[in-house]
C-alpha cells in the first residue's frame, strides 16, 4: 500500500463507529488467519454482510476482464452451474464502472432500473432491491468486487458505511494478494519438483545403462519399495523421499571406472574395495545438495546388513536407517530375478528362499516378513 493509499485509509478509520472497528479487527484477524482463497472470500463476503447489515451478497475476482466468482451469502443452491460461476466483465456494466472508476456504485431499485440481461438474471434470482456494488483495490489497481443488497425493502447507505467498504476492501484485497500469491509460489514449487523429479528418474536410466543392467531395475526397486513401505506403515508423506532415494540408490558408481563397474568375471580384492567405495562417493555427491539430502539414506547405506557385516560403516541393527533395511530387501530380490551377465535369473520361489534365509543376517526382519507376504499375495505362492 503506497502513502497516499495509506494515509486515506487512516483518515477512513476515523469515520468509522468504535463497536464496528472492534469487529473490523476481528476480521482482520480471520482473513489473517488462512491462505486458502476459497475461506478467504467467504469469511470476507459474510463479514460484509453481517457489518452493513443486508440481506446478501456475493465477491468476485477479477483476472483482466474475467470475472470469478468466489462466495456468496447466502449460499448458492448445489445444482448451480458451474458455468456461471464465471463471467465477462463486459456483461456487467455496474461492476465494471465500479472496476473503472474505483468507486462504489449504487442502485436504490434494481427493478427500475436499465440492466444487462446478465445482470438482470443476478437481481431476479437474488431478489434484490438496493444494490452496492464495490470494488476490490490493491494499491492502484481492482482486482475483484463485492455485491451487497437487500431483498426486501430499499436501503440508502450512510457515509460511514462506503468508508467501511473501502477499509474492507484494502483489507480483504491484501489477503487475496497474499493467498493467490502463495498459490503461486506453491504451484512453482511442485512443477520445480516435478522437473527435479524428472531429472533423477534420466539419472537413473543412465545408471543403469551404465551398470549393463536392464533400465528397468531401478524403476523396478523404486517401484517395489515404496509399496513395501506402505505396507509396513511408513507415513505417506516420507515415501517420495524414500522413491528419490530408490531411484539414486547407486549414484556412487559414477565414480566407479567402467573397467571395474562392467567387469563380468570375478572382481580382484583391490576392484572390490574400489566397486564398494561407492556409497561413500554417493555421500559426498548427495549430501551437498539440500534438496536431495533427505534421501540419502538408501544410497549411504543400503549396503549395511543387519549383523553389521555390510559396508562401508559396518553398521548393525536399528544403526542402519529404517530406508536402507527396507530397500536392501528389495534390491537383492530384483538383483537375483533378474539375468546378469555372470548369471541367469533366479526363480521367485528360490529367491524368496534365500531372502528368508537371510532374515536376522543380512536382512531387517520384519522387512522380510513383509515383503515375503507381500510377494506371495501379488503371486498367489504358498
Amino acid at each position: 500500500m503506497g502513502k497516499s493509499r495509506f494515509a486515506a485509509y487512516e483518515k477512513l478509520t476515523t469515520q468509522i463507529p468504535a463497536k464496528d472497528l472492534s469487529t473490523l479487527l476481528k476480521v482482520s484477524g480471520s482473513l489473517a488467519s488462512t491462505l486458502d482463497l476459497k475461506e478467504i472470500l467467504q469469511i470476507a463476503i459474510t463479514s460484509t454482510v453481517e457489518l452493513l447489515e443486508v440481506d446478501t451478497g456475493a465477491i468476485y475476482t477479477l483476472d483482466g476482464d474475467l470475472l470469478t466468482l468466489g462466495a456468496t451469502v447466502p449460499p448458492l443452491p448445489p445444482q448451480f452451474p458451474d458455468e456461471l460461476l464465471q463471467a465477462s466483465l463486459n456483461h456487467h456494466p455496474h461492476i465494471q464502472k465500479a472496476v473503472s472508476t474505483q468507486a462504489p456504485v449504487y442502485l436504490k431499485d434494481a427493478s427500475v432500473e436499465s440492466l444487462s440481461p446478465e445482470e438482470k438474471t443476478v437481481v431476479e434470482a437474488r431478489h434484490l432491491i438496493s444494490v452496492l456494488y464495490f470494488p476490490l483495490l490493491l494499491k492502484e489497481e481492482a482486482i475483484g468486487a463485492f455485491i451487497v443488497g437487500t431483498t426486501g425493502r430499499v436501503r440508502v447507505f450512510s457515509d460511514s458505511e462506503i468508508a467501511l467498504c473501502y477499509i474492507l476492501s484494502f483489507q480483504v484485497s491484501l489477503a487475496i494478494a497474499n493467498a493467490q500469491l502463495y498459490k503461486r509460489s506453491q504451484q512453482a514449487i511442485i512443477e520445480l519438483t516435478q522437473a527435479y523429479d524428472a531429472t533423477l528418474e534420466g539419472w537413473s536410466r543412465v545408471l543403469d545403462m551404465r551398470d549393463h543392467v536392464t533400465d528397468q531395475h531401478t524403476h523396478r526397486v523404486a517401484d517395489l519399495t515404496v509399496a513395501l513401505a506402505r505396507k509396513m506403515g511408513i507415513p505417506e508423506d516420507e515415501l517420495r523421499q524414500m522413491r528419490r532415494g530408490a531411484l539414486m540408490h547407486d549414484i556412487g558408481k559414477m565414480g566407479i571406472p567402467d573397467h571395474i563397474l562392467q567387469n563380468p568375471s570375478i572382481l580382484s580384492d583391490t576392484e572390490q574395495e574400489i566397486m564398494q567405495s561407492h556409497p561413500e562417493k554417493a555421500f559426498m555427491l548427495i549430501s551437498k545438495i539440500d534438496y536431495l539430502a533427505p534421501a540419502l539414506d538408501i544410497p549411504y547405506c543400503h549396503h549395511e546388513k543387519w549383523d553389521g557385516t555390510g559396508y562401508p560403516r559396518q553398521l548393525k541393527g536399528e544403526e542402519i536407517p529404517l530406508a536402507a533395511r527396507i530397500f536392501a530387501v528389495v534390491d537383492v530380490y530384483d538383483a537375483l530375478t533378474t539375468d546378469r551377465p555372470y548369471r541367469k535369473a533366479w526363480s521367485t520361489e528360490d529367491a524368496i528362499k534365500y531372502i528368508q534365509e537371510q532374515s536376522g543376517k543380512h536382512f531387517y526382519p520384519e522387512a522380510v516378513d513383509a515383503f515375503v507376504e507381500m510377494l506371495k499375495k501379488s503371486y498367489s505362492i504358498t
